[in-house]
């Protein structure tokens, strides 16, 4: 069945009863799909845990390097136009926080803190010290953003 839309209506998006309807931004095209709820794995319970404790982790950094994120996530921004999405700067924490998971296996995300990041010296004590070790790409004027954690 071919669906119109009536006038005034571009397009839905959402769920509506047991269906998910979506847009596709580049040509406007609307389809839709079954709603499937996820199965609850032990997977997806600790990828749930690690990004409650990172949204904890996000509100309690210094606000000097806070701003150093969001400054880092518009740069990446500009220098990426065209190539994909964009990110914030929360995402660029939670980039260099799953980077260094992937480095350094043992550290637990569910439960780490910036005072830990000091402790056990990891190299994101600033955005700038993560650009250099290679944790999050290069970006213009990188050295500017050497605001500490705490």
């Amino acid at each position: 069945m071919k669906a119109k839309f009536m006038k005034g209506f571009i397009g839905l998006s959402g769920k509506l009863d047991e269906l998910v309807y979506c847009i596709e931004k580049k040509s406007g095209a609307v389809w839709t799909r079954d709603y499937v709820i996820p199965r609850k794995t032990a997977h997806n319970r600790e990828i749930g845990s690690s990004g409650k404790n990172i949204g904890v982790f996000w509100k309690s950094v210094s606000e000097g390097y806070m701003d150093d994120l969001k400054d880092y996530a518009d740069r990446y921004n500009l220098a990426t136009i065209g190539y994909g999405g964009r990110i914030s700067g929360y995402t660029a924490l939670m980039r260099m926080l799953f980077t260094l998971k992937q480095a350094i296996p043992s550290l637990d995300l569910k439960t780490i803190t910036p005072q830990d990041v000091v402790d056990m010296d990891l190299p994101i004590k600033s955005v700038w010290e993560a650009i250099q070790n290679g944790v999050i790409a290069p970006v213009k004027r990188g050295e500017q953003l050497d605001n500490r954690i705490l």
